[in-house]
Protein backbone atom coordinates (compact mmCIF):
# COMPACT_ATOMS: atom_id res chain seq x y z
CA UNK A 1 0.00 0.00 0.00
CA UNK A 2 2.90 2.36 0.77
CA UNK A 3 4.35 1.92 -2.73
CA UNK A 4 0.91 2.46 -4.29
CA UNK A 5 0.57 5.70 -2.31
CA UNK A 6 4.02 6.72 -3.54
CA UNK A 7 2.68 6.63 -7.12
CA UNK A 8 -0.21 8.89 -6.08
CA UNK A 9 2.10 11.27 -4.18
CA UNK A 10 4.42 11.52 -7.19
CA UNK A 11 1.44 12.38 -9.39
CA UNK A 12 0.24 15.08 -7.01
CA UNK A 13 3.68 16.73 -6.84
CA UNK A 14 4.15 16.34 -10.61
CA UNK A 15 7.15 14.02 -10.25
CA UNK A 16 6.40 12.12 -13.45
CA UNK A 17 9.86 10.52 -13.54
CA UNK A 18 9.14 8.83 -10.18
CA UNK A 19 5.69 7.78 -11.42
CA UNK A 20 7.28 6.09 -14.42
CA UNK A 21 9.89 4.43 -12.17
CA UNK A 22 6.98 2.79 -10.31
CA UNK A 23 5.12 1.81 -13.50
CA UNK A 24 5.21 -1.74 -14.82
CA UNK A 25 7.86 -1.90 -17.64
CA UNK A 26 5.50 -3.28 -20.35
CA UNK A 27 3.33 -0.16 -19.92
CA UNK A 28 6.35 2.12 -20.32
CA UNK A 29 7.37 0.17 -23.43
CA UNK A 30 3.89 0.53 -24.94
CA UNK A 31 4.01 4.30 -24.29
CA UNK A 32 7.16 4.58 -26.41
CA UNK A 33 9.71 4.48 -23.61
CA UNK A 34 10.49 6.32 -20.39
CA UNK A 35 11.04 9.83 -21.80
CA UNK A 36 7.92 9.72 -24.00
CA UNK A 37 5.81 8.54 -21.08
CA UNK A 38 7.12 11.30 -18.80
CA UNK A 39 6.42 13.88 -21.53
CA UNK A 40 2.89 12.51 -22.08
CA UNK A 41 2.11 12.65 -18.34
CA UNK A 42 3.44 16.22 -18.11
CA UNK A 43 1.40 17.27 -21.17
CA UNK A 44 -1.74 15.65 -19.75
CA UNK A 45 -1.32 17.55 -16.48
CA UNK A 46 -0.62 20.82 -18.32
CA UNK A 47 -3.74 20.31 -20.49
CA UNK A 48 -5.86 19.68 -17.37
CA UNK A 49 -4.52 22.81 -15.71
CA UNK A 50 -5.09 24.93 -18.82
CA UNK A 51 -8.76 23.90 -18.58
CA UNK A 52 -8.86 25.13 -14.98
CA UNK A 53 -8.56 21.71 -13.31
CA UNK A 54 -6.30 21.37 -10.25
CA UNK A 55 -5.46 18.15 -8.42
CA UNK A 56 -6.41 18.42 -4.73
CA UNK A 57 -5.51 14.90 -3.62
CA UNK A 58 -4.67 11.46 -4.94
CA UNK A 59 -4.81 8.52 -2.54
CA UNK A 60 -4.43 4.75 -2.67
CA UNK A 61 -6.58 2.45 -0.53
CA UNK A 62 -5.98 -1.02 0.84
CA UNK A 63 -5.91 -3.73 -1.84
CA UNK A 64 -9.34 -5.17 -2.57
CA UNK A 65 -7.97 -8.34 -4.14
CA UNK A 66 -4.66 -10.25 -4.12
CA UNK A 67 -4.03 -12.98 -6.68
CA UNK A 68 -1.00 -15.30 -6.88
CA UNK A 69 -0.08 -16.53 -10.39
CA UNK A 70 3.11 -18.64 -10.55
CA UNK A 71 5.87 -16.44 -9.05
CA UNK A 72 3.86 -13.22 -9.45
CA UNK A 73 1.53 -11.46 -7.04
CA UNK A 74 -1.14 -9.12 -8.40
CA UNK A 75 -3.06 -6.69 -6.21
CA UNK A 76 -6.05 -4.52 -7.16
CA UNK A 77 -5.54 -1.19 -5.40
CA UNK A 78 -8.42 1.32 -5.30
CA UNK A 79 -7.51 4.96 -5.86
CA UNK A 80 -9.37 8.19 -5.20
CA UNK A 81 -8.62 11.40 -7.07
CA UNK A 82 -10.08 14.76 -6.03
CA UNK A 83 -9.86 17.68 -8.43
CA UNK A 84 -11.11 21.23 -8.41
CA UNK A 85 -12.66 22.33 -11.68
CA UNK A 86 -14.46 25.49 -12.79
CA UNK A 87 -17.83 24.11 -11.73
CA UNK A 88 -16.86 22.50 -8.41
CA UNK A 89 -14.87 19.77 -6.73
CA UNK A 90 -15.08 16.25 -8.16
CA UNK A 91 -14.02 12.86 -6.86
CA UNK A 92 -13.12 9.95 -9.12
CA UNK A 93 -12.79 6.35 -7.93
CA UNK A 94 -10.43 4.20 -9.97
CA UNK A 95 -7.85 1.46 -9.45
CA UNK A 96 -4.34 0.29 -10.17
CA UNK A 97 -2.96 -3.20 -10.61
CA UNK A 98 0.13 -3.81 -8.48
CA UNK A 99 2.59 -6.45 -9.67
CA UNK A 100 5.32 -8.03 -7.55
CA UNK A 101 7.86 -10.71 -8.47
CA UNK A 102 9.60 -10.78 -5.05
CA UNK A 103 6.83 -11.90 -2.68
CA UNK A 104 5.49 -8.36 -2.24
CA UNK A 105 8.71 -6.55 -1.29
CA UNK A 106 8.70 -4.38 -4.43
CA UNK A 107 5.79 -3.42 -6.64
CA UNK A 108 5.25 -1.90 -10.07
CA UNK A 109 1.86 -0.51 -11.08
CA UNK A 110 -0.52 -0.26 -14.01
CA UNK A 111 -3.15 2.48 -13.90
CA UNK A 112 -6.42 0.71 -14.63
CA UNK A 113 -8.55 3.86 -14.87
CA UNK A 114 -10.41 4.19 -18.15
CA UNK A 115 -8.49 1.32 -19.74
CA UNK A 116 -9.77 -1.66 -21.70
CA UNK A 117 -9.84 -4.72 -19.42
CA UNK A 118 -8.39 -7.06 -22.08
CA UNK A 119 -5.56 -4.61 -22.84
CA UNK A 120 -4.72 -4.32 -19.14
CA UNK A 121 -4.55 -8.09 -18.77
CA UNK A 122 -2.25 -8.30 -21.82
CA UNK A 123 0.37 -6.28 -19.90
CA UNK A 124 0.55 -8.82 -17.07
CA UNK A 125 3.59 -11.14 -17.03
CA UNK A 126 1.48 -14.27 -16.37
CA UNK A 127 -2.10 -14.51 -17.64
CA UNK A 128 -5.01 -14.63 -15.25
CA UNK A 129 -8.75 -14.24 -15.47
CA UNK A 130 -9.11 -14.01 -11.70
CA UNK A 131 -8.59 -10.25 -11.38
CA UNK A 132 -11.82 -8.39 -10.70
CA UNK A 133 -11.34 -4.74 -11.52
CA UNK A 134 -14.00 -2.36 -10.25
CA UNK A 135 -16.40 -0.91 -12.78
CA UNK A 136 -15.54 2.64 -13.81
CA UNK A 137 -17.75 5.26 -12.20
CA UNK A 138 -18.52 8.77 -13.37
CA UNK A 139 -16.77 11.54 -11.40
CA UNK A 140 -18.93 12.60 -8.46
CA UNK A 141 -19.40 16.25 -7.51
CA UNK A 142 -18.65 16.65 -3.81
CA UNK A 143 -18.99 19.58 -1.40
CA UNK A 144 -16.00 21.93 -1.21
CA UNK A 145 -14.26 21.89 2.16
Amino acid sequence: MAQAQEVNDAFRRRDFARMVDLTYPKVIESAGGREKMIAALAKGMKDMESEGVAVLSSTAGAPTQIVHVSEWIYAVVPTTLKVKAKDGVFQTESSMIGISADKGANWAFIDAGGKDHAQLLSFLPAPTDKLNLPVEKEPLKIPEN
